[in-house]
């Protein structure tokens, strides 16, 4: 393990000259909304070729459950396949929406390189309902992300369970990949090492961004960094932190002192800054149609950096 820690932080030392390479920004290369049957059994679509499904499952801890949206490709499997986890809106009303957090056509993506796709909707949020967000940190007075990395993680673990009791699903192969809020919740999972976990996509990876109140500046972001740093050591498995440099919801510095945090820690991770992106506030990339290329260029760079073997 120490050589293999070794050897990533020589990776990145060594990219963070190098243009087009891991750690450093590059150029770009040149209806439905289905509903779970509401008696707890699944209710299965074809959405396309993604084999749609939805299912409400119960979230172990608690007395809640939550929708999954699960997506396959054809055939029979074993799959390998991913977690993918979504972000958090600004406004109450915005996470409450159903059908916003499907993400359909960012799961055909996967789908269509051979992984199955479970798309968790949180506590609290869209059709999975509550009264509070399960993975509330309580504001930017008294911010905990510790506890909004723990209900998300059970949120998570839960997923992971009812994917794992899937036929068509390979154990040893699959990742926690999410999207703002959803990366954050992904790397802090990862530090429960669920078995068969192979690496953590963080995309505009966070908490606490406001663009309207504080462009670029999130909010306790010291305090995210400390809690970077102390799971750090728990990630058995590599990360991927992908951020827009103009990012107005996460700037460049909190970019990098976050990533910091973790990898100074001895986590394994690779930094990935594009270059300004003019959509969705610049913190959009993984979920903009026009994004696709950017992350997509990222996601190949660190499987090859971190020699993973699964498609891509």
């Amino acid at each position: 393990m120490r050589h293999v820690l070794i050897a990533a932080c020589v990776a990145i030392a060594s990219v963070l000259s190098a243009p087009n390479a891991i750690g450093k920004t590059w150029p770009p290369p040149a209806k439905v909304g289905s509903h779970d049957s509401g008696n707890g059994k699944p209710d299965k679509r074809e959405s396309g070729n993604l084999r749609e499904s939805v299912d409400r499952i119960p979230v172990p801890g608690t007395d809640a459950t939550i929708v999954v949206w699960t997506f396959r490709p054809q055939g029979d499997g074993p799959f390998p396949w991913i977690v993918l986890s979504h972000g958090t809106a600004p406004d109450r009303e915005a996470n409450r929406r159903p059908g916003r957090l499907r993400h359909a056509e960012l799961a055909g993506q996967w789908v269509r390189r051979g992984y199955a796709v479970f798309v968790p909707a949180r506590r609290g949020y869209g059709e999975s309902g509550g009264d509070r967000l399960g993975d509330d940190y309580g504001g930017c007075g008294k911010a905990d992300f510790t506890r909004a990395g723990e209900g998300a993680a059970l949120d998570l673990l839960a997923t992971v369970d009812f994917a794992m009791r899937q036929r068509d699903i390979d154990p040893a192969r699959w990742m926690l990949v999410g999207q703002s809020a959803g990366g954050f919740a992904s790397i802090y999972t990862a530090s429960k090492r669920p078995k068969g976990l192979v690496a953590v996509l963080a995309f505009s990876s966070g908490r606490g961004g406001d663009p309207d109140k504080r462009p670029g500046a999130p909010c306790a972001a010291d305090r995210l960094a400390q809690l970077y740093e102390s799971i750090a050591p728990k990630v058995a498995v590599p990360v991927l932190f992908f951020y827009a440099e103009n990012d107005e919801y996460i700037g460049p510095p909190t970019q990098k002192l976050w990533f910091d945090s973790f990898h100074r820690a001895n986590g394994r991770s690779h930094l990935v800054v594009v270059p300004p992106f003019p959509q969705a506030r610049g913190h959009g990339v993984f979920t903009s149609a026009a994004g696709v290329p950017l992350w997509t260029d990222a996601v190949r760079r660190f499987f090859a950096a971190e020699k993973i073997a699964m498609p891509f």
